[in-house]
């Protein structure tokens, strides 16, 4: 598979986004490769969160990070990316509250930041949809819905906080498949970490997800909750950093690495 071949290739779709002629979502773009979230913090928060990736691996699925301050290149997951314009759109938090949404970071850079690539759940949903496993409740041009668990994660410096888990209803038959899958496949996100009853992980209304929109649940199915990259969101957000920049929620960095690379790490 050649991730420069055409316009449903990597390579093309993050070279119309740097020109400026695509700014939508990128979920259901080139399917089989990875597509990650991105953070970007200044260098004083970049070891502490570091270490909380690394603490936290199944919710931080840290794919590849800058080499130095500064650095706008991630060479491991595409040799041509430019973090500062190959994502549709991004936020820009300052001091905790969002200041703006951006399609070029390059008018703020900065000499001091720090990229993190975050491997998101669309991995896990490819090799789900491969095995016959998607689900008809599921938006597939939205997001999953996602809720605050009390499931608590490892700290690390100044980062804490509670897993954020999204949502997906299976049978019990489509369940153990569902986990065959993730531990053979090894996708990021891809073996859950509850299933059943909600309230055992402190959701308690699964129609009002914190993100995302809700999904209908089928009585022949039972909720199943998998850990997501918003948890290192959520844990930024409590400390209210002087600056942070994410990618804006379904626009995602398009990689050239392939999902089943990931299977043989």
């Amino acid at each position: 598979m050649d991730p420069s071949a055409s316009l449903t290739a990597p390579h093309a779709i993050r070279k119309m986004i740097r020109e400026g002629d695509y700014s939508g979502p990128t979920i259901g773009f080139v399917p089989g490769f990875t597509q990650c979230n991105i953070i970007i913090l200044p260098k004083e928060y970049a070891y502490d969160f570091l270490q909380f990736c690394h603490l936290n691996p199944d919710a931080c699925s840290l794919m590849a990070y800058s080499d130095s301050p500064g650095s706008y290149t991630l060479g491991t997951l595409g040799k041509d990316i430019d973090i500062r314009t190959d994502i549709p759109r991004y936020r820009v938090f300052k001091n905790g509250q969002l200041i703006e949404d951006v399609h070029d970071l390059s008018p703020i850079w900065q000499a001091d930041l720090v990229t993190f690539a975050l491997a998101s759940y669309l991995s896990y949903d490819y090799a789900l949809n491969c095995a016959g496993l998607k689900s008809s409740a599921i938006n597939p041009l939205h997001g999953l819905p996602l809720y605050i668990s009390t499931l608590p994660c490892k700290s690390a410096g100044i980062f804490s906080g509670f897993n954020v888990v999204s949502m997906r209803p299976f049978t019990p038959s489509d369940l153990v498949k569902a986990i065959q899958i993730g531990a053979l496949n090894r996708s990021p996100h891809g073996l859950p970490v509850h299933f059943g009853e909600p309230k055992d992980i402190g959701i308690y209304d699964l129609n009002k997800p914190v993100f995302g929109e809700p999904i209908d649940i089928n009585k022949k199915c039972m909720p199943v909750f998998w850990t997501s990259n918003m948890t290192a969101q959520l844990a930024i957000t409590k400390i209210a950093p002087k600056l942070c920049i994410i990618n804006s929620p379904e626009h995602l960095l398009v990689t050239d690495q392939q999902d089943v690379s990931l299977a043989i790490k």
